[in-house]
């Protein structure tokens, strides 16, 4: 009974992890604003304090997979707490702009660390029968983040300003390293393995080629070239004065799918088809967006996009046996979800104002699509490898 709860605790306590790795995108993101003005000579500029973290990780997300598997995932993990405590406590100080892009930058890396490895720690934590509900309820880290920080954080900074924010911010990352070293004590994980330099960029390079590895990086590109975009532009297209309700209900009911429907589906199908089901109905539930009612239709789209973003998690942990191979995996989502909030965003938006919202939705039924087609052609290798096996 100890044992067992021990590793619930673990599980919320590396889920919490992950909410304050999503909280380094949300206290810049949700208060874009206020940064323009501490620091009023760079307000255009504002926005790489958030791209930047991104650029990292569609840059380094397989090798810091690798480089994780290589030094030990508990390790890397509470490191890099440690790390992005620090450096949220330190930009509570106001440093000058150029020092707060650098001290970004390195908050990427930090973000990295916290994303490969805290996943893959709690899939290995997990037994067998709950590994998918366990995986769904990571799925969730980033929507809950941002509605955290969106409901708690913005009236905080009204009261206590930007930095009470950030300090706050690292007072929790410093706080949650701790439990999570306390946690981890004792607790049989799989953790450095002795592989040269060379092994190692053998394996961020295995992730892109074995397409068990590879199939949730995959799925995550096409989902993550439209999520962010659509939360930002919708709502602000469907009803301007319901903007800010619209923008939750969304957020919500994606959170719900993925807590509470996804861990259910995962008793009868597989993740990678709950997956594929997602990319097709939300392909459909686009390209028939023209004829149906707009607000109906979001909140409908976020919630086929919620079984999509916790079953991506859930199926690294489906199709892959050794805690290596999750990491990887991780590794690879983590590189091509920045990579796709990077192009995602700017994309839809040059859509919409050069055509309309309808081509915009019809295009991201597209991408969908393409998202299906993909993942279904990756699935077919898999089968064919293990029947030659």
């Amino acid at each position: 009974m100890a044992g067992n709860f021990k590793k619930i605790a673990l599980i919320v306590a590396l889920w919490g992890a992950g909410l304050l790795a999503g909280g380094q995108f949300a206290k810049v993101s949700v208060i874009l604003s206020e940064y323009q003005i501490i620091y009023p000579r760079h307000a255009d500029q504002v926005a790489w304090l958030l791209t930047l973290v991104s650029v990292v990780g569609a840059l380094l997300g397989g090798a810091a997979a690798s480089l994780a598997n290589r030094f030990g995932l508990r390790h890397v993990l509470i490191l890099s707490l440690i790390a992005a405590g620090g450096l949220s406590l330190w930009q509570a100080t106001y440093p000058s702009f150029a020092l707060m892009a650098l001290s970004r930058f390195v908050e990427g890396v930090t973000h990295l660390g916290i994303v490969v490895t805290a996943p893959a720690l709690m899939a290995e934590t997990s037994t067998d029968r709950w590994r998918g509900a366990t995986m769904a309820l990571w799925g969730t880290f980033f929507g809950v983040s941002f509605a955290i920080f969106g409901w708690f954080g913005i009236p905080f900074v009204d009261v206590v300003g930007v930095s009470g924010l950030l300090q706050l911010h690292g007072a929790c990352l410093l706080i949650i390293a701790v439990v999570v070293g306390l946690l981890v004590r004792g607790h049989r994980v799989s953790d450095a393995q002795n592989t040269s330099s060379r092994q190692t960029g053998k394996s961020a390079l295995l992730a892109f080629q074995d397409a068990r590895i590879a199939w949730s990086g995959i799925g995550w590109l096409f989902y993550t070239l439209t999520f962010l975009a659509l939360l930002t532009i919708l709502p602000a297209q469907l009803s301007p004065n319901l903007k800010p309700q619209i923008t939750t209900a969304m957020s919500l009911v994606g959170i719900a799918t993925g807590i509470l429907i996804l861990p259910i589906a995962l008793l009868y199908f597989k993740a990678t088809t709950a997956v594929l089901a997602g990319f097709l109905l939300a392909s459909l539930l686009t390209a028939a967006g023209a004829w149906s009612n707009p607000i109906v239709l979001a909140i409908a789209l976020f919630a086929i996009l919620g079984i999509i973003q916790s079953g991506t998690f859930a199926a690294v942990a489906e199709l892959n046996q050794s805690t290596d191979a999750r990491t990887l995996g991780y590794g690879a989502m983590a590189q091509t979800g920045n990579l796709g909030n990077l192009i995602g965003t700017p994309l839809l938006l040059y859509v919409l104002e050069v055509f309309d919202l309808a081509t915009l939705l019809v295009t991201t039924s597209v991408i969908y699509g393409a998202g299906f087609l993909t993942l279904l052609y990756v699935t077919g290798r898999i089968r064919g490898v293990g029947k030659s096996t």
